[in-house]
This record gives structure tokens, sequence and C-alpha cells, in this order.
């Protein structure tokens, strides 16, 4: 069974992120994801007023990939982020997966940024899509 959390501990955070290959924000707010109690995957993020950024999302180092955990962790994330207030959301373009991850997300390229609307994503009325 996937679960997915945040994490409320830095110093496990830290260890997600080094798990991951991520560089470590203290100041980010972070997501776990673990199968059968093991972690298979990590997301850095940040809100600034109505705008959030992933800073780091993917799978535990030597973990094979699982792109349906991916994108149900990855709609988590933004999930919380709908909530917390954002109403646009940016994928950073940290590592050679950014693009491919931010696009089976549903982020667009827009001015050289991977974005997506967040307003009305998880409540039917979806305005990316239009």
């Amino acid at each position: 069974m996937l679960i997915i959390k945040p994490i409320q501990d830095k110093n496990y955070q830290e260890e997600v992120c080094r798990l991951c290959g991520f560089d470590y924000s203290p100041l980010a707010f972070a997501y776990d994801e673990k199968e059968n109690d093991t972690l298979i995957a990590g997301c850095q993020f940040d809100i600034l007023g109505t705008k959030a950024v992933i800073l780091n999302f993917g799978m535990v180092q030597g973990v094979n990939e699982d792109i349906e955990a991916l994108i149900i962790l990855g709609r988590s994330v933004m999930n919380f982020l709908e909530l917390a207030g954002a109403k646009t959301c940016t994928f950073n373009k940290s590592n050679e997966a950014a693009e491919r991850y931010s696009k089976m997300l549903g982020f667009k390229e827009k001015d050289g940024e991977f974005v997506i609307e967040l307003e009305g994503l998880f409540d039917g009325k979806c305005t990316h899509c239009k």
C-alpha cells in the first residue's frame, strides 16, 4: 500500500533528500512516499503567497521508477498547495527527469518555466485543460 505523508522532522527530510539525490532545502516543505513501509519517493516544495514551486521530485536512487506512484505523489502535493492558497505552481528544472515528470503531472512550458494552474484543479473546474 502507498502512503504519502508530510515530513515533520527536518533530519528525516534531509535523509529523504540524500536518498533521492536532492539538495536538502531546510526551509522547504516535504512529502515522502512509502510502499509497504519502504521509502520509494520524495518531494520538496515551497509556497510563496499564491505561487508555489516544486523544488525536487523523484524516486529514491536505485528504486525502479514507478510512474503511477510518482503521479499520486505529485497530485497529493499539488492538492495540498491548492488547499494552502497557491493559485499557480512551477516545477523547478532541478534535474534531467524534471521535464518528463512535470509534463506527466500536467505542467505546461511557459516563458521557460513549467507551470500549472492549481485553482480549480481538484474540484472539476480545471482551467489548465481549456
